[in-house]
């Protein structure tokens, strides 16, 4: 099972979402990442196992 976790820079959490397959968990990241890349202000994306560990993150957003 993954994570996928999208957070707004002073605000917490925006949306989370668990997916269980990585292949399908891969190309949610990529697509949340170019759905918020555009948007005002600054998102982190992250996905990661059940662990905790991180396996994706980046940064992204027009206030970066």
């Amino acid at each position: 099972m993954y994570l996928l976790k999208i957070r707004e820079e002073d605000s917490g959490d925006l949306e989370t979402e668990n997916i269980e397959v990585r292949y399908r968990a891969n190309v949610e990241f990529k697509k949340q990442t170019l759905a918020y890349s555009n948007k005002p202000g600054r998102y982190e994306i992250s996905l990661q196992e059940d662990s905790g560990e991180s396996i994706l993150t980046t940064k992204v957003g027009l206030g970066w």
